[in-house]
């Protein structure tokens, strides 16, 4: 398969989750730098049962792992704040939990870095729906 047809289907992908996703899961991240500067970050999902009646929700939270074993980029954690090799790690490990394609998210990890990563404070939230418009904007400019 070509490239150009590779990154059509991965952008339509994006959409058909975008459309889907909500209805069945919802996923919000957060990072919080702690008073002795170590950095902590997590994922929080909401999974509904849209089927029954009573639409039966179940909340999480798990860590965010570091998807060492695709880009070893900073072995001893996330940053964020600045553009280095910690919010490196952490741009490629947001987009691989969200997108599910590691080659997808290997594509366009430096830029969400640059662009968004490197902008954060002390704490920070995103979802996992602004990660994907991020991704999908990306893949209708290329």
């Amino acid at each position: 398969m070509d490239q150009l047809n590779r990154e059509q289907l991965a952008s339509r992908a994006l959409e058909l989750r975008e459309v889907a996703a909500p209805l069945a899961w919802s996923c919000t991240y957060r990072g919080q730098r702690n008073p002795d500067g170590s950095c902590e970050v997590w994922a929080e999902e909401i999974r509904a049962d849209g089927l029954s009646e009573t639409g039966v929700h179940q909340e999480s939270r798990r860590s965010l792992p570091l998807h060492l074993n695709v880009r070893n980029h900073s072995p001893t954690g996330f940053e964020w704040g600045y553009g280095g090799s910690g919010p490196a790690q952490l741009a490629l490990a947001l987009l691989i939990d969200v997108l599910g394609d590691v080659e997808l998210a290997q594509r366009h990890y430096q830029d969400f870095k640059h662009e968004i990563v490197a902008g954060w404070k002390a704490s920070w939230t995103i979802t996992a729906r602004e990660i994907r418009e991020f991704v999908g904007r990306r893949n209708r400019t290329s």
